[in-house]
């Protein structure tokens, strides 16, 4: 009796123990997560993984509308002229949402797919590092910023710090900050990772050391178009939703409110990606730009901004391409050449397009998601078909 006693009170010490490691490492497992290297964790598993649809679940700040919407004017030829059926089949398939075709001005082709519609939001992704550069080019303007030419560390604290120190914002802007920030890191704890689910973007950007000398490589970092966005927060002393509702979507009459996503502790926007609007309302970026900055009688951003927002940074080399000079990337914007024409384009994960014709004075947006992940020479192929479906209906 005395025995079985003995092993019972073994048994029993024995059980607290694994009950107290279990709580121990449970404490402990929350306590990591709510630090910032280890926050996003904690948010992949609340807010599962990235779709075009993440407005509904991560937190967000509005980008309000304009108070009086200017509604696109129908051309004439509204949606008279068939996209030729092998192509319409194609944009179909590829998980198109909307596909949108305006000319000199007016909607000339709208179709939407799967139950989206003229109201239906829509993430943007990397679509969105196009309007932060266009913010730069306001600062510059407004005198916010003084010149592209300036130090990065002006503006962001971090970029004080050792090679770091000789970054700036031209080189943000052109992919070309020598950071170590690695685009192509899908791990678990890449600075990816941290970037899109984290807590604090400026932790992330702190994370961010000197790979190379900047100004001499171009490589595609979302992190560069991040550190961008503190440097518009910090000109402004604004949020960037509340900029690009008040310096873009009020003044272009833009008929629907936007979302802009946070990062978990909506302290700042993820300015690399994340703009969430209606089709017709990304096609005012574009038109923006096809007018040079201008919208009607305002000149919201500098034309020659918009010259060099649009113009390859060809002073750069590209690894990938036997340090080839860089021929299809600018501030923010890329450059497609295709049938003789300059094709500037927003280019977002999953598809988000919004591309700039200036030989046909012509704004196409595509939005939805996407098959095709296979680039080339930086392109998915399946921009061939989109152009060439505007082009069908394009006078």
């Amino acid at each position: 009796m005395f025995g079985k006693s003995v092993e019972y009170i073994q048994n029993h010490i024995m059980l607290k123990k694994i009950i107290y490691g279990i709580l121990l490492l449970f404490v402990f497992v929350i306590g990591l997560t709510y630090t910032p290297a280890f926050a996003h964790l904690r948010n992949f598993a609340k807010w599962g993984v990235h779709t075009i649809h993440d407005y509904k679940t991560h937190p967000t700040r509005l980008v309000k509308g304009a108070s009086n919407p200017q509604y696109w004017p129908l051309d004439s030829g509204y949606n008279k002229t068939a996209i030729p059926a092998t192509l319409l089949a194609a944009i179909d398939s590829n998980d198109t949402h909307a596909f949108l075709v305006i000319q000199n001005g007016k909607l000339v082709y709208e179709k939407y797919f799967d139950g989206y519609n003229p109201k239906t939001l829509s993430g943007s992704f990397s679509a969105a590092k196009s309007i932060i550069s266009l913010l730069i080019g306001i600062a510059v303007q407004e005198g916010k910023i003084k010149s592209l030419e300036e130090p990065v560390g002006n503006y962001v604290p971090h970029f004080k710090e050792g090679d770091l120190a000789k970054v700036r914002i031209v080189d943000l802007l052109t992919m070309s900050s020598g950071s170590s920030y690695l685009e192509s890191d899908k791990s678990y704890f890449s600075m990816n990772a941290m970037a899109y689910y984290g807590d604090d973007e400026n932790y992330m950007v702190s994370k961010m050391i000197a790979k190379e000398p900047a100004g001499q490589f171009w490589e595609y970092r979302s992190g560069d178009t991040q550190v961008l966005g503190l440097i518009v927060e910090k000109a402004f002393g604004a949020s960037i939703s509340d900029l690009v509702a008040t310096k873009f979507m009020e003044p272009m009459g833009a008929e629907a409110d936007a979302l802009w996503l946070l990062d978990g502790d909506q302290k700042h926007e993820k300015a690399f990606c994340c703009f969430n609007g209606v089709a017709r309302d990304y096609a005012r970026f574009g038109q923006l730009v096809l007018n040079n900055g201008k919208w009607g009688n305002q000149q919201i951003v500098d034309s020659n901004y918009i010259i060099k927002a649009t113009t390859p940074a060809s002073y750069l080399k590209d690894r990938s391409e036997n340090n080839a000079p860089v021929d299809y990337y600018g501030y923010q914007y890329w450059i497609l050449n295709y049938k003789g024409m300059k094709i500037s384009m927003q280019n977002g994960l999953f598809g988000q397009y919004v591309y700039i014709i200036k030989d046909k004075n012509a704004v196409v947006v595509r939005l939805g998601e996407s098959k095709i992940t296979k680039p080339m020479h930086h392109y998915q192929p399946e921009n061939f078909i989109y152009i060439d479906a505007a082009l069908s209906v394009l006078k």
